[in-house]
C-alpha cells in the first residue's frame, strides 16, 4: 500500500471524523447530520488516494447515519498504512543534528505513533531543555532551546491551538562581545499532543525560521 497521506493531512482527517462523530451523537435533526457529513466528505475525499481499496472502505463507513467513537477509530485505522510516518532516527543520526550537545537525552521512541508526527519533540526536564527535529527546506534540522518551567494557557505557535504552552527560547546568533540573541515563542509543552493538533505545516515552518541558528555568511 502506497504511503501518500502526510501526517498533518491524517491529523486533519482525524479531526474531521471526530467532529462528525460528535455531531452524530449530539444532533437529532437528520437533515443537519446529512449536511455535516456531506461537508466532511467534501473536505477529506480529495486527500485520499482514489485507487486504494481502504479509501472506499473508509468513505463508505462514514456514510452511516450514526457513527460511534469506536467505529470512527476503526475507520481511521484503515488509513494508517497510507500515511508517510516520521522517520525512525538512530541515536547516531540524532546526535549529528545536535552536534553541540554533549549528552543528548534521546526521545522515547517506544509508544510513539510516528504516523501522527509532523515533527519530533521531546523534553529534558532536568535541564529545562526541549529538542525539536523537523523538516525544513527539504531536510531535517535539529533545534534545541530552553523551555520555561511555567505552563500557561495560550495559543501554540506551532499547532495554532489553545492549550498548555510554555515559552521556548533558542540562541539564534551571536551579536558580538560575547552576547547572544535568543528568539522563540510559546509552544505546547507536550509535543505529541501538539502534533495531533497540527493540520497545517506552515505555522511550523514559520516557527522554525524564527528559532533556528543563523548560518554565517560564506564568502
Amino acid at each position: 500500500m502506497k504511503q501518500t497521506i502526510t501526517t498533518y493531512q491524517y491529523n486533519f482527517i482525524t479531526q474531521q471524523v471526530n467532529d462528525l462523530t460528535s455531531a452524530y451523537l449530539s444532533v437529532n435533526d437528520l437533515q443537519v447530520r446529512l449536511a455535516i457529513r456531506a461537508k466532511v466528505l467534501e473536505q477529506v475525499t480529495p486527500l485520499l488516494p482514489s485507487d486504494e481499496p481502504n479509501t472506499q472502505l473508509f468513505l463508505t463507513g462514514l456514510e452511516t447515519d450514526r457513527l460511534s467513537r469506536k467505529s470512527a477509530a476503526q475507520l481511521l485505522e484503515l488509513l494508517v498504512p497510507m500515511v508517510e510516518p516520521f522517520p525512525l532516527l538512530s541515536a547516531k543520526q540524532l546526535s549529528k543534528l545536535f552536534r553541540k550537545v554533549k549528552k543528548l537525552k534521546q526521545p522515547e521512541w517506544y509508544g510513539l505513533k510516528r504516523y501522527e508526527l509532523t515533527y519530533l519533540g521531546w523534553n529534558d526536564g532536568g535541564n529545562q531543555k526541549k529538542y525539536l527535529v523537523a523538516p525544513y527546506e527539504d531536510r531535517l534540522i535539529g533545534i534545541q532551546g530552553e523551555l520555561a518551567p511555567e505552563t500557561v494557557k495560550g495559543v501554540c505557535a506551532i499547532c495554532q491551538t489553545i492549550g498548555n504552552v510554555a515559552l521556548f527560547l533558542s540562541t539564534t546568533k551571536s551579536s558580538g562581545l560575547g552576547t547572544y540573541t535568543k528568539k522563540g515563542n510559546y509552544i505546547c509543552r507536550d509535543s505529541n499532543q501538539c502534533n495531533r493538533q497540527l493540520t497545517d505545516p506552515q505555522a511550523l515552518a514559520d516557527f522554525l525560521t524564527i528559532v533556528q541558528p543563523q548560518r554565517k555568511n560564506r564568502k
